[in-house]
């Protein structure tokens, strides 16, 4: 098992851990309500160095690395970064990552349960392209929310980072070497930054962000606030069971682009209008919490499944995110989830929710 580096800040801060990809992160510091209500109030901070690192090099990488993934890399300039998935022939996800352009290389930033399964699609496909690949190993990495998150960053950092556009990011020296960046994250709701470094475990930056009022948050406050603002997470809403039109956020792909693997069903979708699930937030009644595969129903005929679910302070009600049949539900229907014996009712809730 893996350990974060942070792991001796999470202890000190009582936290308990879970196991998630073969590493022991922290599952919250004890209040969920108040990690959820910080993130949302204030600013909270994730520790997330579990997340892998992929850096390509070679005078082909951007071509190579674009004819792979949904979003039109092509666009990108040095200090900036995009979000995209990956298909394969029948349109199928096989992965998420962000894309981080520097100006000799691009650093794939992925969840560390996808790593291997990436380097394999990087492997396969890399014929006679000039593009290398190595796994950065382990690389320090906080994730920072909420609305004091740009001014509390400025602070500790002495950065402007209040005039990053959404997906550009800063380069900053690491002492005594190397360098760290802070990256402005479109693809969340909430205010939100990426704070990583190769080059060092960035603890100094986390107690700096721990004195200047950041809650330390856990990994099941983060599944919660996921969900709240409707984001799908590979291996839970999205997998090679599901197609990328049926899940992928709308900034994730590219109708201009051109060719990448999964584009052809991708594109028939789009103009034919072949979608007949989706995913969508639901509002469900009650306190009890449906499961990931809990059947979907209306008036006694299955229409889909929960991928997601949680108790979400912020709204005191439970949230959802489920994949559904288009054609035989609309939002003023009550379907009925059926979880542990029970039906559960809920209604179709526009996301983010609010």
């Amino acid at each position: 098992m893996q350990e974060l580096p942070l792991r001796p800040h999470h202890e000190a801060r009582g936290a308990s851990f879970r196991v998630e990809a073969g590493w022991t992160v922290p599952a919250g510091y004890g209040s969920l309500n108040e990690e959820v209500r910080a993130a949302h109030e204030h600013a909270g901070m994730v520790d997330s160095s579990d997340r892998a690192k992929i850096e390509l090099t070679g005078s082909e990488r951007l071509p190579f690395l674009d004819g792979l993934v949904t979003s039109d890399l092509k666009i990108l300039t040095p200090g900036t970064s995009g979000y995209a998935l990956l298909l394969n022939e029948k349109s199928r996800v096989l992965g998420d990552l962000r894309v981080y352009v520097l100006p000799d290389s691009l650093v794939l930033d992925l969840g560390a349960a996808q790593k291997e399964g990436v380097l394999r699609i990087l492997e396969k496909a890399r014929v006679s392209d000039d593009v290398e690949f190595r796994d950065l190993g382990a690389v320090g990495h906080i994730d920072v929310y909420g609305p004091d998150s740009s001014t509390t960053i400025g602070k500790v950092l002495s950065l402007d980072v209040k005039s990053l556009t959404p997906d550009s990011f800063l380069t900053i020296p690491q002492k005594p070497r190397g360098q760290s960046y802070v990256a402005a994250i479109r693809s969340h709701p909430l205010t939100a930054y990426a704070i990583w470094s190769a080059d060092a475990d960035l603890s100094r930056e986390w107690e700096a962000l721990s004195r200047a009022g950041v809650r330390p948050i856990g990994r099941d406050a983060m599944d919660v606030l996921r969900i709240e603002a409707g984001i799908p997470g590979f291996g839970a809403d999205m997998g090679e069971d599901t197609l990328a039109l049926e899940v992928a956020p709308e900034s994730a792909l590219s109708f201009t682009k051109g060719c990448y693997v999964g584009q052809e069903i991708v594109a028939r979708g789009t103009y034919v209008g072949q979608v007949r699930r989706k995913l969508l937030g639901l509002q469900v009644d009650g306190e009890v919490v449906p499961a990931h595969g809990d059947r979907i129903s209306k008036g006694g005929r299955e229409v889909g499944l929960v991928t997601s679910a949680a108790w979400s302070p912020t709204f005191e009600r439970v949230v959802a995110l489920g994949i559904l049949r288009l054609d035989a539900v609309s939002r003023d229907d009550w379907l009925s989830i059926g979880h542990d014996g029970q039906d559960l009712r809920a209604r179709i809730g526009a996301v983010p929710f609010a």
